[in-house]
């Protein structure tokens, strides 16, 4: 199976650099996965790298649901699967094996768990309780037949699971699957912002930051390459 892992990125340079570097470590088969990332801010070349692409336009989406859609539609027409990557977060390196195994499954990848960085370096596990949209997977047919994200740019990610469960796309979890966590959602400073946290008008708040250019560097904050995940799991943070 293909798997393509999608980002939408808007004034994350940094965090977007440390992104490609997990798609780079991911033990997948490489002829297996792909990585098409969607910036509307500008602020980048177009420029690609081994297995991944970057398009960066100067037109702002309408609304985030309306870029994750155009971002979705950017993958190879051989993907069959779809990996949700936020551009803020990391994801460890068996994250795509994980996805697709649920997908192999069920249409819909779901997990359980999500980690969250401690000042230690440790990573401690957390409940998802059905939230944290950044690693989930779907398989394409699926994503088509709910008729992907609606025009929204709060909430898109429930809508989508909320369409997705009445068209009868059900769920299975890596992590019931014998997969260890792999999504680690990160809090404060490290996101850079977090779009939730801006109120109702927070994608139009963004929008209207001063425009800039950036360069990539891609590249880690630290080694994921053996994370330290702690034992036991605690209830979700929020």
């Amino acid at each position: 199976m293909k798997i393509a892992a999608v980002c939408c990125t808007y004034h994350r340079p940094r965090q977007l650099g440390s992104l490609i570097k997990c798609f780079l470590e991911q033990d997948y088969p490489r002829g297996k996965r792909e990585l098409v990332i969607l910036d509307d801010a500008g602020e980048y070349d177009n420029q690609e790298g081994d297995g991944w692409r970057l398009v960066s336009v100067c037109q702002r989406w309408p609304t985030l649901g309306e870029k994750r859609n155009a971002a979705a539609a950017m993958v190879s027409p051989d993907v069959d699967a779809l990996a949700v990557w936020d551009d803020d977060d990391l994801y460890l390196p068996w994250a795509l094996r994980a996805s697709v195994a649920a997908v192999s499954e069920s249409p819909w990848s779901r997990p359980s768990l999500v980690l969250h960085e401690q000042a230690d370096g440790s990573l401690r596990q957390h409940e998802t309780g059905g939230l944290f949209h950044g690693g989930w997977a779907y398989r394409r047919e699926a994503f088509d037949r709910a008729g992907g994200y609606l025009a929204i740019n709060n909430g898109e990610d429930q809508d989508l699971a909320r369409r997705m469960t009445e068209a009868g796309v059900w769920w299975a979890d890596p992590i019931a699957l014998g997969f260890a966590p792999f999504y680690i959602y990160r809090l404060g400073n490290a996101a850079g912002y977090h779009l939730s946290n801006l109120g109702p008008h927070g994608y139009e708040r963004l929008g209207a930051r001063a425009r800039r250019r950036s360069r990539l560097v891609i590249g880690w904050p630290r080694d994921y390459s053996r994370p330290r995940i702690v034992p036991g799991i605690h209830k979700r943070v929020f």
